[in-house]
């Protein structure tokens, strides 16, 4: 089997983001393949991987504070992909509204694909780890109080 294509690989990444804007338990996972993995860096940020089962039950805790999210090319920025490895690295910004007010956060995710090209079989995720460090604790207690009710 040959490597997937530049196109065959982009238009995987670009409905993966499309999936995730959907942003609920089930769209957030409708392009990884089943042994995905999601990685949050950098290792300060003390997160560890989650399956697809894990951050799946992550998004749907945020979905009572944070029912809309919506990642996006920077605006200039070009996807940079690598055939031979599959692999499709994206510089991107989000922007939601939540109980606690705006979120806004900036990335880079570098995406591994799957052999055909049509699944994601790994993602890490570089955060600006000063807002997310910030931000986390807040819409994580957010999401307990909304809990509760």
């Amino acid at each position: 089997m040959s490597s997937p294509s530049r196109e065959q690989l982009l238009e995987t990444a670009k409905l993966f983001i499309e999936a995730f804007n959907e942003f609920t338990p089930e769209s957030v996972v409708r392009y990884r393949s089943p042994t995905c993995k999601h990685r949050l860096l950098p290792a300060s940020l003390n997160s560890p991987p989650q399956s697809n089962a894990e951050f799946a039950g992550f998004i749907a805790a945020l979905n009572a504070i944070m029912p809309t999210f919506h990642l996006r090319i920077v605006d200039g920025g070009e996807p940079v992909v690598d055939e031979v490895t599959r692999k499709v690295v994206l510089h991107l910004k989000s922007r939601s509204e939540t109980a606690i007010g705006p979120y806004e956060n900036e990335y880079v995710w570098i995406l591994t694909l799957s052999k055909d090209g049509k699944l994601v079989d790994d993602i890490l995720e570089f955060a600006d780890s000063l807002y997310t460090s910030d931000q986390i604790p807040k819409l994580k207690k957010a999401a307990e109080d909304a809990a509760k009710k």
